[in-house]
């Protein structure tokens, strides 16, 4: 550090050069802290991934010290002229951002995400979450970050000159700035190879927004999309460690004590199927089949998507699960259990069973399992004619299990536009109409070819939507209102006919089979997130949504909100309820409860 014999320049260069080197010691200090998120999240499957937590850690952080230092310590060194003042008012600034890093890894620790405006809220109201407690311990630190900052400060600005005489500082900053540069291109080409260890690892620390290329890469030339996928399929499996799934074993009573335990399983799902839909002119048959059975009239399906829908119905699950068990094939216990029990499978779908995934979750197991059916049909005529074929070979001896796939021939026309006019809307929604009355009977042609076998009177039968459906412009009330709600028909043997009119889920269909067709022993929280479907007893919620937004449906009211921390709530009437201090709309204990589902099964 040269002087000019300025003095407000000489001073301004001096204080630069601590905030200099008192920024490098935060950058230690935030990468020591920030290693809670290396130990809560877990090391990476692989040594380069392992390679790539510990670079960017040290580039992230090292980016948004330098930030911290060219918005707030590099200008006030200008505008505030006495010394003490601004190492100060910088001490302030590094034990504030300090601080919110502690409290943002312990947040890490129980939600698996980052401080954000819904977290911010539960902050402020810690009297509802014993959770919380745990979280505002941690600033009792304050004052010890305080006073650690302030010796270190003391320290820098005594030797300020004697390390800025070293010249060290380039060298440091050429490691760091490698640091940030190499884990950004890590992360470019494990984005464009699919690789993984790497890939999962997008939103281990907070506000990390690594770079990605694969558009580009590809409109150069340099990657296709085949290879992009085999890449993807060549990982895919490696680590079913990585959902806890079930909690514990699973254990099973004799099956020689029950008698439902030989009865056929038949589960239809009709894609992107509405509630309303359920009525004498659109759905007749299916109508007047629901009165020989259950009816639930407020069921809702696990997702507001056709791929997550189906995924909450086989596995009882959230669908913040989706991504892991697709990658991993894990299967549900449900299907487990039923090729365990050696039943014929037949598995009917009018759009193959590569989207949804089927063949990456629901069935991953099955491909080499004996007495399994894979249809091989291209629309939902073949799928019944294919399925009367096969229900008819079967023995009436031996129970069976069958699922069936009926798709919506146009659903591509379906897909929100928030261009679509009102009377484009309308026509969309004859067309779908026209659509589900050709679907209802195709559902007759199912049934009555039980009926003919006599497998009726012997055969559990479920029809529901994979998904609800809205016609409205995207993102409106009435997509939260339809998007999954749908109707739930239970033909089940033996039992009288009821209309249920409380909440119901997807996650309740597999607890209800493993408990009253296996026997299974285990409390439902241990493999699912639902409950029996007979069950009297009123939920508070249902959740539903995507990966990215979840929405919790309360009898009152509809809430959504985003992994962002973005939060709304309208009533069933789609009218926005305004949030005020004096009107707490959010319940926040329900919403750590849904956090908690959400994050249930991950491994501790």
């Amino acid at each position: 550090m040269v002087e000019t014999g300025h003095k407000f320049y000489d001073n301004v260069a001096k204080k630069v050069a601590w905030a200099h080197w008192f920024t490098f010691f935060n950058i230690i200090a935030v990468s020591l802290i920030s290693i809670r998120y290396v130990a809560y999240s877990g090391l990476a499957d692989s040594a380069l991934g392992i390679l790539y937590q510990f670079v960017s850690l040290i580039g992230h952080f090292s980016f948004l010290s330098a930030v911290v230092f060219g918005i707030f310590l590099f200008p006030l060194a200008f505008l505030i002229t006495n010394n003490l003042v601004y190492r100060l008012t910088s001490i302030l600034i590094a034990t504030v951002g300090i601080a919110f890093l502690i409290v943002d890894t312990q947040i890490f620790r129980l939600y698996g995400f980052h401080l954000n405006p819904l977290i911010w809220q539960f902050l402020q109201r810690p009297e509802q979450v014993e959770a919380i407690y745990s979280i505002n311990l941690h600033y009792i630190s304050i004052p010890i970050i305080f006073a650690l900052e302030v010796f270190f400060s003391l320290i820098v600005w005594k030797k300020v000159r004697n390390l800025s005489a070293k010249r060290i500082g380039k060298p440091i900053t050429l490691v760091l700035l490698s640091a940030f540069i190499l884990s950004h291109l890590l992360f470019i080409w494990a984005d464009a190879t699919q690789y993984r260890p790497v890939t999962l690892q997008k939103s281990l620390y907070p506000l990390s927004y690594p770079m990605t290329a694969r558009t580009f890469l590809t409109k150069q030339g340099l990657l296709n999309e085949e290879s992009i996928q085999k890449n993807k399929l060549a990982q895919d499996g490696t680590n079913p460690n990585e959902l806890r799934y079930p909690i514990e074993p699973l254990a099973f009573s004799a099956s020689e004590n029950n008698p439902e335990h030989n009865r056929n399983i038949l589960i239809i799902t009709v894609e992107s199927l509405r509630a309303d839909m359920l009525n004498a002119k659109s759905m007749p048959y299916l109508q007047t089949l629901s009165e020989q059975g259950f009816n639930f009239k407020q069921h809702f399906s696990g997702a507001n998507n056709s791929e997550q829908g189906v995924f909450s119905l086989f596995y009882g699950l959230p669908n913040s699960y989706w991504t892991t068990v697709i990658n991993n094939h894990i299967s549900p216990v449900f299907i487990d259990k039923v090729a365990e029990d050696k039943r014929p499978i037949g598995l009917f779908s009018g759009i193959g069973f590569v989207h949804p995934e089927f063949l990456q979750s629901s069935f991953s197991q099955l491909k080499a399992t004996p007495n399994v059916y894979f249809s091989k049909t291209q629309n939902n005529n073949q799928v019944v004619q294919q399925w009367n074929k096969w229900v008819s070979e079967q023995k009436n001896t031996q129970p069976w299990f069958s699922y069936v796939y009926l798709a919506q021939k146009n659903s591509h026309l379906f897909a929100q536009n928030n261009h679509k006019t009102v009377s484009e809307q309308s026509e969309d929604l004859s067309l779908y109409q026209s659509q589900v009355l050709t679907i209802d009977n195709q559902i007759k042609r199912l049934v009555e070819r039980l009926k003919k076998q006599k497998q009726y009177k012997n055969t559990i039968i479920m029809i529901t939507g994979t998904n609800g459906q809205s016609f409205k412009k995207a993102n409106t009330s009435d997509t939260l209102i339809n998007g999954s709600h749908v109707p739930m028909v239970l033909i089940w043997p033996n039992k009288v006919p009821q209309e249920i009119n409380r909440m119901t889920s997807h996650v309740d269909i597999m607890p209800t089979l493993m408990q009253e067709v296996f026997s299974v022993d285990n409390m439902p929280s241990s493999y699912s997130s639902g409950k029996h479907l007979f069950s009297n007893n009123n939920r508070q919620y249902v959740l539903s949504g995507d990966t990215n937004n979840y929405i919790i449906y309360e009898t009152d009211k509809i809430t959504q909100f985003s992994r962002n921390g973005d939060i709304d709530s309208i009533n069933w009437q789609g009218d926005r309820i305004e949030q005020s201090e004096n009107n707490a709309q959010y319940d926040i204990t329900l919403l750590i409860d849904v956090l908690s589902k959400l994050r249930r099964f991950n491994p501790k």
